[in-house]
């Protein structure tokens, strides 16, 4: 029986190995260059309030003499999908607010007057619905090993841009208890902005377990506002700070902050005004 020389298997299984395709599991392992997809559902407690001035004939009112200034919990969630540098994420909000009392100073808003002393209720509401496109289109550490979570376990750092399209609709009542009449006004609008923004994340260090990853965002964007149903071409702003701390590889929490502004020239409601505050939520990746 003849037995092979191991001189002469050496080199071959060392030239087979090469070729070989990498075992599952591995990076390369069918995997595309630019990673897998990526899923994440975000839920937010959203605590605007609503700032700015009403037009009523020319007059500016300012948000706080219908009493629609006050602080309200808001929902707000986006659902994002991610593969590599390119983000494509679904979001929205509503928002309501009530005032009322008797009025300190006569206004007049939506035509109808209301006089110093009269007792008056105020509602206000604001609800959106959108899509955002965001690019990274500048990565200055490079793209590193991705693994397609949160946990690459190196500092990252990018810029991005956006583009995003909203449909809003907002409502307004007040009621004169003291004359027993009212007034509503609704409009609805289509916002189309462009923007910017930045991203860093980084892991923790081994001394504090409890977080594993931190990230810091920011963005703002700015377009038009076009009244659906009538009136003059407005400006759409948003702006979005958010601290993000990953406890687990697939769930995070956050704080941040978050203005959606608009400059609405419509039909029957004329704002220049924003919803602003801080907001808490989670978001858990698929």
């Amino acid at each position: 029986m003849l037995l092979a020389d191991p001189a002469a298997i050496a080199p071959a299984s060392a030239l087979l190995a090469q070729d070989a395709p990498p075992a599952a599991g591995t990076p390369g392992a069918g995997d595309a260059p630019d990673g897998p997809f990526r899923l994440e559902l975000a839920l937010d407690a959203w605590f605007p309030r609503l700032a700015g001035n009403f037009t009523d004939g020319g007059a500016r009112i300012d948000v706080d003499t219908p009493d629609l200034h006050g602080s309200e919990p808001s929902f707000a969630g986006a659902l994002a999908l991610r593969r590599d540098r390119l983000e494509v994420s679904l979001r929205g909000f509503a928002f309501s607010t009530e005032g009322g009392g008797t009025a300190g100073t006569p206004f007049t808003l939506g035509g109808l007057a209301v006089a110093g002393g009269d007792a008056f209720s105020s509602e206000f509401s604001w609800w959106n619905a959108g899509a955002q496109v965001a690019y990274d289109l500048w990565r200055p550490l490079g793209d590193g090993d991705d693994d397609g979570g949160a946990t690459r376990h190196r500092t990252d750092f990018s810029l991005f841009v956006l583009g995003a399209a909203d449909i809003a609709g907002l409502s307004r009542t007040i009621a004169n208890a003291t004359t027993a009449a009212s007034t509503d006004a609704d409009e609805s609008l289509l916002a189309l902005s462009l923007g910017g923004g930045f991203r860093l994340a980084f892991d923790t260090p081994r001394s504090f377990p409890i977080v594993r990853r931190a990230s810091i965002t920011g963005l703002a964007s700015y377009g038009l506002a076009l009244p659906v149903s009538g009136g003059d071409l407005g400006s759409a702003v948003r702006i979005e700070a958010e601290l993000r701390a990953w406890f687990c590889d697939e769930g995070s929490v956050s704080i941040g902050y978050r203005l959606v502004g608009v400059d609405l020239d419509g039909e029957d409601m004329s704002l220049d005004g924003s919803l602003q505050g801080l907001f808490a939520g989670i978001a858990i990746e698929f």
